[in-house]
């Protein structure tokens, strides 16, 4: 991944859009209404793909980011999204769920660069954003959810998942891929 580090510093933070105030008080949309594509892509270029990238190492499903990144700023949408997708069972949830400011976020190198004439430093890399983006747009304009994972042969057992939240639904999905028959409840 070639990279020109002073020009990807200058690029600054790109603004996420919102429902105006007087807008959201009446719904139970999201507050955020994320990034356009150009917007995303300009957003991905400015990580500097550290080696050792302190993001992924800060991810506790050790997300390759910096590839991710690499290939959303390339305008490789799908392919971002299904790095996000080999590490994490609910990207389009992660991106807007996890504490991205005291992991992946919060070890950016790029919030912590000194820039030249700018006033102390910039915000990192929005890469909650941007993992809740590219699942989006995969699911929404490239033509539905990702190909199903392949199912190992019918194991026989039965399994039980009581809790239909993250960790319940991302379980639910691990067990059925390894053949197991498996029923979700909620209360």
């Amino acid at each position: 991944m070639p990279c020109d580090n002073h020009r990807r510093l200058a690029i600054p933070a790109q603004p996420v859009r919102k429902q105006d105030p007087a807008v959201r008080v009446r719904n139970w949309d999201e507050v955020f209404l994320g990034f356009d594509l150009e917007t995303a892509r300009l957003e991905a270029e400015r990580c500097i793909h550290c080696p050792d990238a302190p993001c992924q190492q800060a991810c506790p499903v050790g997300n390759n980011i910096p590839q991710a990144l690499y290939l959303l700023e390339q305008g490789d949408v799908m392919g971002a999204a299904n790095i996000f997708r080999q590490t994490s069972n609910l990207p389009e949830m992660c991106g807007r769920l996890c504490p991205q400011e005291s992991l992946c976020e919060g070890s950016c190198v790029v919030g912590f660069a000194i820039r030249p004439g700018a006033l102390g430093p910039q915000p990192p890399v929005q890469i909650g954003k941007l993992e809740a983006f590219v699942a989006d747009y995969q699911r929404r304009v490239l033509g539905g959810w990702p190909r199903p994972a392949e199912k190992a042969p019918p194991t026989g057992m039965a399994v039980a998942v009581v809790g239909s939240g993250p960790a319940g639904l991302a379980v639910a999905e691990e067990l059925t891929k390894r053949g197991h028959s498996v029923t979700v409840y909620e209360s």
